[in-house]
């Protein structure tokens, strides 16, 4: 049974790659989210450490995996927050997408508690696909011209831009991934366009709850994301998250559990990933375990009360 689960990753992964190969949609990107608009870098004084891994098929060898890894900060003298993102998507079997990217926003104070911040970032996305790493049972599959027989890899220069304005309570932004690459291969990731925001409502002395709206459009694919988070003493944080693929017949609806704890400088989160819909059976539920840490600068004066 895991053997055929493999397969049908792989058969996924080539079948549809042209149309459905997208960014990582990780359900916990709102405490840093610099791979995906860098325009939200160095809202802090703080040197930021963020770490985070998604598993699907846990007990599947070379099941899908992803991993994001951040770490910004801000420098008050130029206005600016610079950062490092290094984000790392395997679908399973033989196939990854890798991008690392230096991150620079420019942020302009618009008031006591109100910020504009335009970004953009810029490296190299590498591509890798390899049939070499499957055993297949019938050899047949990889002669029937269905499935690329061998090695391929692609290493391109990549770009996003973004803006965003953010308050301590209220955010909202808009970016582009993948600015100068026009389409999509089965190697590298084309334009994504996306726009966020989210309100935290003060609800008494202890207890803050935040919903959330997250767009994102690529070719022929449109995913939303509605979210609310609760934050008890902002110290417990517990909520949802449902994003199901709206072109898609909504046949795939993945709805997040996530839940967290935050301890002076230090944040971890979990976030179950469940699957229903028509083909739910095919996308699996995921695991999700964010974690994150702040190292403080005393000489720095904070941009902002920290939005999260």
């Amino acid at each position: 049974m895991k053997k055929i689960l493999a397969l049908i990753c792989l058969l996924m992964t080539i079948g549809v790659t042209a149309n459905a190969q997208q960014d990582l949609l990780l359900s916990q990107q709102f405490y840093s989210r610099i791979n995906k608009n860098p325009a939200g870098t160095g809202n802090v004084s703080d040197l930021d450490f963020f770490l985070l891994g998604h598993y699907q098929y846990i007990d599947i060898k070379d099941a899908p995996k992803s991993m994001v890894f951040n770490v910004q900060t801000f420098l008050d003298k130029y206005s600016s927050g610079v950062g490092f993102s290094l984000s790392y998507d395997n679908i399973g079997v033989a196939k990854s997408t890798t991008n690392t990217k230096l991150v620079y926003a420019y942020s302009m104070k618009l008031n006591e508690t109100g910020l504009l911040s335009f970004g953009l970032s810029a490296g190299i996305q590498y591509g890798y696909f390899n049939t070499e790493k499957y055993t297949f049972e019938d050899i047949s599959e990889i002669t029937d011209g269905d499935i690329p027989d061998g090695k391929q890899t692609k290493l391109q220069p990549d770009f996003d831009f973004g803006v965003e304005f953010a308050t301590p309570r209220f955010l909202l932004g808009a970016s582009i991934t993948h600015l100068t690459n026009n389409e999509t291969t089965t190697l590298i990731s084309g334009r994504h366009f996306y726009g966020y925001t989210r309100y935290i409502f003060k609800v008494n002395e202890i207890w803050d709850v935040a919903p959330s709206l997250v767009y994102m459009h690529k070719g022929r694919i449109d995913v939303a994301e509605l979210g609310a988070t609760a934050f008890y003493n902002r110290f417990i944080w517990g909520g949802l998250t449902y994003h199901p693929d709206i072109n898609g017949k909504f046949e795939t609806n993945p709805v997040a559990f996530n839940i967290g704890v935050e301890y002076r400088s230090m944040r971890i989160g979990y976030t179950f990933d469940w699957a229903f819909g028509k083909v739910s059976r095919l996308s699996g539920n995921g695991h999700e375990l964010m974690l994150s840490y702040s190292l403080p600068n005393k000489h720095k004066e904070p941009v902002y009360e920290k939005f999260e």
